[in-house]
């Protein structure tokens, strides 16, 4: 009796661990019909968070559709491509594929197959050694292929690019059929292409949400020919406002172009103009004039409040629900002016133009009333980007006494910016000082392009009290240029502007600033000018005697004195220039030399601990070994639990999740459309088959991948390997074999594995394992009838 007492003690122990694990089972498996690895937070799921409540859309080309939704650590994909093939979808710094970090899926007999890769220099793709990527759910109708996917947006992976407020291109391919072996992935052959975007500060869409009453108003220049011998041409046309009963909220402009004339549109801004309404009548019964010209009308010069800033590659604004910009209200402008400039480099003959900007408004008003700040440089000769350089940095202050004097005591609420440069921009910042401290820029694109200047929506508005500090910075690249460039208004000459959409509205229109006389010429090396003299000579040093301004910035060593011009702008003097809506709270003519602030708390850089060697992560149970590219048993982090069974992952966690996995709720319905006509992955479909069963059952059939690296497995391990792992193809000869079978792939792997365990596992936890495994097998025959059942 006292022999086999420790012996009935251990049984019952291991018949309480077998009862309890095969409760724990069963019961998850009657929780859910699917839910992802890696599994979302506690929280919502699709049916009360649908597909229209994704946060950004794009359309890439017309049977390729991205939509996408991010918060603080994660972003979440969905792409609707036209093809019963494989697609690609990538993110890149340069718009190119072979420095892109890509996926490639498709659906095969039912079954995704999912690809984390990297592009190649010699136009071809690799599979990434750590898998990032985690595929949530993808199907196949008689039309289109539906995958949605996420990622981390630092992955610390050196193949996947980072998501961050920069600007990034999305590429994409996509084929007709599903590729047999690695060579069969390609790009070039396949229908493909890139769009630069703002993954994080994408304006959000709202298709559906303009009000019923919402009207259209068209400013549109009327037959403008294009000069043939002039490569620049700003061209101004006054419209009278629409009569309006009462105070209307401008909630969407977009911009309408003349077939064939788009390339030809640099930027086009609307003005609020002020002044004597018998003369604007007469102005606005005319088609225009140049701008900015002796000939231009006198009154022209009276509209100078921003009120659009459009430019080249946007598609257009809508504003956040609780601000619009305000129409008629009560002594507020009745005529507006168009600024449209035209950019023709190779003096094409031809070109007649009637492009313009659509505004949308409504008499259902918003909370608030938005304005637009212009801070920039005044476009002066003073400005100047020395020839041959790759990085030339011009600032534009906005003081903290203009600020001062213009915004409320509660400041203002920045919610969009639009920074703008011309030809030689690589990088852009709007900085924002308080005191002495230096807070979060609120733009800093390293990869800008100047020919994608969207409006960069924030998801939380930022608060600019009166006091504060202002900096647009431009970083330009003139290695392309023998010449120096100087500020002004044509696309071979510079700007550095940034359009700030705010609220509430306030009587403040531009802040700008210019560096002063005394500081070019500090940078130049003059000391002293001959007054009076036309054209300016210089009057020492005696080196430089005689010599007028322009001669000395024609022949002025700039690889040499490059460093000391740079310091003398960033450091030296400048004059700001800030004004309402109808005068000069600032005059930069009058105004005394300013200075830069002095920060002595600059902005702390980055966390070294964001990338930490990957060996610092929690290690893994030492009884799970890993094989590469499978479902992470563990959820991939600390403090997650999981039970792996057939198809199924249920998890725990605290990770938040923006896009969270589809509902386990199905209909007989066909597969719902985010747009008309093309299909989604909706709350109604989940992926089911249907009565005729055209869309295949492959929820929860992806992989959530290993991110962690993978180190040799133990032999006396069983190696758990799901039936939904992801397949990888092999470059192989003309001749080699079809792609092995899931099925085929998991008996391989298992029989390796238990070929190769030098020791059998104990009996009783044989038959541990063989309940388990009934009972996952009962889970997921009992979770598919359940599933299908829930459709009838």
């Amino acid at each position: 009796m006292g022999a086999d007492a420790p012996t009935s003690r251990w049984g019952f122990r291991w018949f309480s661990v077998t009862t309890q694990l095969l409760l724990l089972v069963f019961l998850t498996g009657h929780t859910e019909c699917w839910r992802p690895a890696n599994g979302p937070a506690a929280g919502p799921t699709s049916t009360n968070i649908p597909n229209a409540g994704w946060m950004h859309r794009m359309r890439l080309d017309a049977n390729y559709d991205v939509y996408w939704s991010i918060n603080e650590s994660e972003v979440t994909f969905e792409v609707q491509v036209r093809t019963l093939g494989y697609l690609v979808f990538g993110l890149s710094p340069s718009g190119h594929f072979h420095d892109a970090d890509l996926i490639v899926g498709w659906v095969h007999n039912g079954r995704p197959r999912f690809q984390d890769r990297h592009g190649l220099a010699n136009g071809g793709s690799s599979l990434d050694p750590q898998q990032d990527y985690d595929l949530i759910g993808a199907h196949e109708n008689e039309t289109h292929t539906v995958m949605r996917f996420r990622r981390k947006l630092v992955t610390c992976d050196d193949k996947d690019l980072n998501i961050t407020v920069s600007t990034s291109w999305m590429m994409y391919a996509y084929s007709a059929s599903d590729p047999l072996s690695d060579a069969d992935i390609s790009f070039s052959s396949n229908p493909h292409g890139s769009k630069p975007v703002y993954l994080m500060h994408r304006s959000q869409f709202a298709d559906d949400e303009l009000p019923a009453d919402v009207k259209v108003w068209d400013l549109r220049n009327y037959q403008v020919s294009v000069p043939e011998n002039e490569d620049t041409l700003h061209w101004c046309r006054i419209f009278k406002l629409p009569p309006l009963d009462r105070k209307h909220h401008m909630i969407r402009y977009e911009p309408v172009f003349t077939a064939g004339s788009q390339p030809f549109v640099h930027h086009m801004n609307v003005y609020e103009c002020v002044g004597d309404p018998s003369v604007f009548e007469v102005l606005a019964a005319t088609e225009g004039s140049r701008c900015y010209q002796p000939s231009m009308p006198p009154l022209f010069f009276n509209c100078n409040n921003v009120v659009v800033a459009w430019t080249a590659g946007s598609e257009g604004f809508t504003f956040p629900s609780e601000a619009g910009y305000p129409m008629n209200r009560a002594g507020g402008a009745k005529f507006f002016m168009l600024e449209t400039h035209y950019d023709n480099p190779n003096l094409q003959s031809g070109i007649v133009d009637h492009s313009g900007l659509r505004l949308f408004y409504t008499s259902q008003l918003r909370h608030h009333d938005a304005g637009v700040l212009s801070v920039g440089i005044d476009p002066n000769w003073k400005h100047i980007v020395p020839p041959g350089q790759r990085r030339v940095v011009s600032e534009a202050h906005c003081v903290a006494d203009c600020t001062q004097q213009a915004l409320p005591s509660r400041g203002i609420n920045v919610f969009a910016v639009n920074q703008h440069t011309h030809l030689l921009g690589r990088q852009v910042q709007l900085r924002h000082i308080r005191g002495d401290k230096e807070l979060p820029a609120l733009v800093d694109d390293a990869n800008y392009d100047v020919h994608y200047q969207e409006y960069r929506q924030f998801q939380k508005p930022v608060n600019v009290l009166p006091g504060d500090h202002l900096i647009s910075q431009c970083t330009y690249n003139s290695e392309s240029r023998s010449t120096i460039t100087l500020g002004g208004l044509s696309t071979r000459e510079e700007t550095c502007l940034a359009y700030l959409l705010y609220w509430p509205r306030v009587d403040l229109s531009l802040c700008y600033s210019l560096p002063s006389l005394a500081t070019i010429l500090h940078s130049l090396g003059i000391q002293e000018l001959h007054p009076g003299s036309d054209p300016v000579r210089i009057k020492s040093p005696p080196e430089l005697a005689d010599q007028t301004v322009e001669e000395r910035l024609i022949t002025f060593d700039w690889d040499k004195n490059f460093h000391t011009f740079q310091e003398a702008t960033r450091r030296g003097a400048f004059r700001p220039l800030c004004w309402g809506k109808t005068q000069a709270l600032i005059d930069g003519s009058t105004a005394p030399d300013y200075y830069a602030p002095n920060v002595t708390q600059p902005l702390p850089e980055a966390d070294p601990a964001v990338c930490a060697p990957r060996g610092t992560l929690p290690p893994r149970p030492a009884t799970v070994a890993k094989t590469p590219h499978r479902k992470n048993v563990n959820g991939g982090a600390a403090g997650q639990s999981a039970v792996q069974r057939n198809r199924t992952v249920t998890t725990t966690t605290n990770a938040p999740v923006t896009v969270p996995a589809v509902s386990t709720t199905t209909t007989g319905s066909r597969v719902a459309s985010i747009t008309a006509g093309r299909p989604s992955l909706s709350p109604e479909s989940n992926g089911q088959v249907n009565s005729g069963g055209q869309v295949a059952s492959v929820w929860g059939q992806g992989a959530s991948l290993n991110h962690e690296k993978v180190g040799p497995a133990p032999s006396s391990v069983v190696i758990e390997t799901p039936l939904n792992d992801v397949l990888h193809l092999h470059n192989h000869t003309a001749a080699a074999t079809q792609e092995t079978t899931a099925s085929q792939e998991l008996s391989s792997r298992r029989a390796s594995v238990m070929h190769n365990s030098s020791t059998a596992p104990p009996l009783a936890s044989s038959f541990t394992i063989i309940l388990i495994a009934l009972c996952c097998t009962y889970n997921s025959v009992w979770a598919s009838v359940s599933c299908s059942s829930r459709s009838l």
